[in-house]
């Protein structure tokens, strides 16, 4: 069980469990220590002063709760990351990017968020997804053509398949797939605030995310005039009483679908693998019994969901378990401590397809609820009927999982699989 030490917290009266979200123990399982939290500091005062909830009801409660933002530049844990990092800002969120007039919708709060919001789901419309899935199948069926009895998930699926998919949502040229997956490769985990990267890495992350913004920009200013039915010519058209997206925040929306796409998808598929290799009987159920597959994927992202934490800002006071969140406090929201919460689901650290009741909290809830869960789900179907139409079993080639660095989202770097596949 991973240990939580008591000690003192700078910023925190009294002696209370000094507990790190980056820690490199709590990878290869942080589920022991989400319970002792849950158990006994539902409220915990973590790094550079952020509350760290996990209990469902709370989080449930605060994900809905507009006493909760999500404009982090207007915060003290914004200002205490930019104290920390010094001249050169982390290449995280945007940051870094001043020149550009535009922020992500993600990080905004009312009206502002329901305006960019609203505009943005003009892309990701039902209709929009359903013409896409016939595209995404054959993306599919194309990356898992001449399947070997071992390979590695991660590398012949999980990650090149968003890349694709991308490609043809967003309208990029051929000509320019192969410096898009460069590009991709680099400000993949931009969201995952728990990675400390080397003055290199992070140099060559904020060159990425100028470029690909540039680009981007680029591209939306070439298409003013495109009647094309991809997402960035739809976002050029997009309009809502008069108030049209600007190039910047279009090109800052599409900088977002890359990092959320790439690095959520890739580990929400290589985390159902594992769940497949370590529950055989779940996946040849899935095999025999297709109308299953919305309840699997359900029951995936609840026990193992692609990323662990949520962020809000407190735009009031809040009291909680006996604790004081301040005005401009960050709150981090541990969904996947949440998703295992034995106050709201039965026996929570068991598979079980057939589960009913509480659902989970992976796509968040409110008016932040995901806008990219229904590509996401669709993405997802798509890859494991792909997987079942070609595998009867997966088993895990190595003892040991390799996972990315980092908490906020979490999956495998690497998944070698030995894989028993159907005749003919």
């Amino acid at each position: 069980m991973t240990e939580i030490e008591t000690a003192p917290i700078s910023g925190d009266e009294g002696g209370h469990p000094a507990f790190s979200l980056a820690d490199p123990a709590l990878q290869a399982d942080p589920y022991p220590a989400y319970r002792v939290l849950r158990d006994e500091f539902p409220v915990l005062r973590g790094p550079l002063g952020a509350w760290l909830v996990s209990r469902y009801e709370d989080c449930e409660m605060l994900l809905r709760d507009r006493r909760m933002g999500k404009d982090f530049a207007n915060s003290k844990f914004f200002e205490q990351v930019m104290a920390a990092a010094g001249d050169e800002p982390p290449p995280f969120l945007g940051l870094g990017l001043d020149d550009w007039d535009a922020k992500l919708f993600m990080l905004t709060d009312p009206p502002e968020h329901t305006r960019l919001r609203g505009l943005v789901s003009q892309a990701f419309t039902p209709a929009t997804i359903t013409a896409l899935r016939a595209s995404v199948a054959a993306i599919v069926a194309d990356l898992l053509g001449d399947l070997p009895e071992r390979f590695d998930i991660m590398e012949r699926l999980a990650t090149p398949m968003p890349i694709r998919v991308l490609g043809t949502m967003l309208g990029i040229p051929a000509e320019d797939q192969a410096q898009f997956t460069e590009w991709s490769a680099e400000i993949a985990g931009l969201l995952d605030l728990d990675v400390e990267l080397s003055p290199e890495a992070a140099k060559a992350r904020r060159a990425a995310v100028a470029a690909c913004t540039t680009y981007f920009v680029e591209l939306a200013t070439r298409r003013a005039t495109s009647d094309g039915d991809d997402v960035i010519s739809t976002l050029v058209r997009a309009r809502d009483e008069g108030s049209a997206l600007t190039t910047q925040e279009i090109a800052a929306t599409c900088v977002l679908l890359v990092v959320a796409a790439q690095e959520t998808f890739s580990n929400l598929l290589g985390n159902a693998a594992i769940i497949f290799a370590r529950h055989p009987g779940a996946y040849t159920r899935l095999c025999a019994e297709p109308e299953t597959l919305d309840a699997t994927l359900d029951e995936i992202l609840r026990m193992e969901p692609a990323a662990h934490q949520v962020g809000r800002i407190a735009l009031q006071d809040v009291e909680l378990h006996g604790r004081h969140i301040e005005q401009g406090d960050a709150v981090i929201l541990l969904v996947a401590a949440a998703n295992r919460d034995e106050r709201a689901f039965t026996d929570p650290d068991t598979f079980d397809i057939d589960r009913t009741g509480r659902g989970h909290l992976s796509f968040s809830r409110g008016i932040h609820y995901c806008l990219g869960a229904p590509l996401a789900l669709m993405m997802a179907r798509e890859a494991l009927l792909g997987l079942t139409a070609r595998l009867t079993a997966m088993q895990l080639a190595e003892d040991t999982i390799t996972y990315k660095p980092g908490m906020g989202l979490r999956g495998p770097a690497r998944l070698p699989l030995v894989v028993e596949k159907r005749a003919g």
